[in-house]
């Protein structure tokens, strides 16, 4: 009884830190790579937004 009790803590110790683990290596790997994520949207947004401009002042459409 008492066995099964400390069995059931050690199960749960081990699922709680093994989520912390996981939140810290998202959270560093979102850290990581942040900057490089924000320069490529920025860069996407531009074409995406800014052919349509130029094509439009070349005489497209």
């Amino acid at each position: 009884m008492i066995l099964d009790n400390i069995g059931k803590l050690v199960e749960s110790i081990e699922y709680k830190s093994q989520l912390i683990g996981r939140k810290e290596r998202l959270v560093c790997g979102v850290e990581k790579t942040r900057f490089k994520g924000i320069l490529i949207g920025f860069i996407i947004t531009l074409f995406i937004v800014g052919l349509p401009f130029i094509s439009y002042y070349r005489g497209g459409f």
